[in-house]
């Protein structure tokens, strides 16, 4: 045993690795679900997504107004529908949280074999895995409730580590789970194809080329069809974009006419300040060998570009297809590094990246030591946890509810669901838990409760702590 870790010592430190990030951030994701600091903005959406398909009602979920509607009205996550017999193994929101994590984690595995392809040295490879593993974005997709597009990080790199190592089907299998994990992932797959355009052989021209023309193909029906189609009008988030156009083509053409407009905007404080965070966890490399970065300019321009400052935080999933992007031209430019530089010994560069990701880390990462660390779930648990899910547990599923976003994500195993304040009149049940972690004012949702005890139709039924019920009193429970 001890020989066979000898010889595969660098696979054995990365595995030892990869278990403890999954240890670890399951750990945070389970404990941020039992004291509800998840919502069901978004895990609840996902979660009644994936067990809506289990149910025979294919990727199916409820709207703002609690209607029954195809998820597809809101976005194209059609791997949601892939992770479904999942929940015949355990049917439960911490199902998601769980493989978000493993798939995350075993991102490293990928940054490994890509960094031993072009850098040829296991001990830069093995430093490269580690470094992703401690990449404050990494971790804070990994932490805020479930996404499927985060798992679009590790579909990426292994895409990009096939299309290294030239076995193209197993890339075209990686790029299709990338492009199902959201629609806009489709415009990223697309630069997978130019590499391909390059070679002198025919048939992989051809092939650069299908990749291209049905990357851009799908992208375009789910933007500007299927979408729409569903939603009833233009896909909601265009309204971050209002200052280049009221349509997807409107905007793409004001955005290529208006070059002045985009440098403004990109030497914005709130920009430079994103790709500040985005980029000086590895030292800024990636700009030292930035054709990698061009994959990802799809979702950089998303953010970038948006009216909505969430898109440029790195604590929510926005980051998700940009970061594989971000180490692959970093991994680049140290091989840059070392053929400019031969006298500077690699260690050097590696201590670089290192200290650069550890100040990252402190200033901008999660952890329990960083400056701000998201451990609330740690040291902040909910008082009365077991009493609230004891009541939510014998609520029937076929009762219609609306709930605080800090509770959606356990009641969300039910066809009707609304977000307080929708919902308070047609709700079967209407529950708050009033605490600082609802997505709403908490003044505005005690106003709520009080409204309700004086409202003929509803009746008070529980109340722990902060968590207060009202059933309809027309109904049992």
């Amino acid at each position: 045993m001890f020989k066979i870790i000898q010889k595969y010592k660098h696979e054995f430190i990365l595995a030892v690795l990869i278990c403890i990030y999954i240890v670890y951030f399951t750990t945070a994701s389970f404990l941020r679900y039992d004291n509800f600091y998840t919502g069901r903005f978004d895990l609840g959406n996902m979660d009644q997504t994936v067990w809506n398909t289990i149910n025979g009602r294919i990727f199916q979920t409820s709207d703002d107004n609690g209607s029954i509607v195809s998820r597809l009205s809101v976005h194209a996550d059609f791997i949601l529908i892939f992770l479904a017999p999942l929940y015949l193994i355990w049917p439960h929101a911490k199902m998601l949280l769980l493989t978000q994590t493993f798939v995350v984690g075993t991102g490293a595995i990928f940054i490994y074999l890509i960094a031993n392809i072009i850098l040829k040295n296991k001990t830069l490879g093995l430093a490269f895995a580690f470094l992703f593993l401690m990449n404050p974005a990494v971790q804070y997709t990994n932490l805020y409730d479930f996404h499927a597009v985060t798992i679009a990080t590790t579909t990426l790199l292994a895409a990009f580590y096939f299309l290294l190592k030239r076995k193209y089907f197993l890339m075209i299998f990686f790029l299709i789970l990338s492009g199902i994990t959201k629609e806009q992932v489709w415009a990223i797959t697309a630069f997978f194809g130019l590499p391909l355009l390059l070679q002198r052989i025919g048939k992989i021209k051809l092939l650069g080329a299908s990749i291209v023309i049905v990357s851009l193909v799908i992208f375009g029906f789910i933007i500007w069809y299927a979408i729409p189609q569903n939603f009833g009008r233009e896909h909601f988030a265009l309204s971050y974009y209002s200052d280049f156009g009221d349509t997807p083509t409107e905007i793409i053409k004001n955005i290529i006419i208006s070059p002045h407009k985009l440098i403004n905007i990109f030497l914005e404080e709130s920009r430079l300040d994103y790709l500040k965070q985005i980029l000086m966890p590895l030292g800024f490399t990636s700009l030292l060998s930035p054709f990698a970065l061009l994959f990802s300019l799809p979702d950089l321009l998303i953010g970038l570009l948006s009216n909505n400052s969430q898109l440029r935080q790195i604590y929510y999933q926005y980051t998700s297809a940009i970061t594989p992007f971000i180490f692959i031209s970093s991994i680049f430019a140290v091989k840059n590094i070392n053929k400019w530089f031969p006298k500077i010994k690699k260690y050097y560069v590696v201590i670089y990246l290192v200290l650069a990701t550890f100040f990252s880390s402190f200033f901008y990462g999660p952890l329990p030591y960083a400056k701000k660390p998201n451990i609330d779930m740690f040291i902040k648990p909910q008082q009365n946890k077991e009493a609230i899910e004891h009541f939510l547990s014998k609520i029937p599923q076929d009762y219609s509810i609306a709930a605080t976003n800090n509770l959606g994500s356990h009641v969300s195993h039910r066809q009707h669901l609304f977000t307080i304040p929708v919902g308070i009149d047609k709700a079967d049940v209407i529950m708050f838990l009033l605490n600082s972690n609802s997505s709403h004012s908490l003044g505005e949702e005690k106003e709520i409760v009080n409204n309700l005890k004086n409202d003929k139709n509803y009746i008070e039924v529980f109340k722990k702590g902060d968590f207060v019920v009202f059933k309809k009193r027309s109904i049992l429970l």
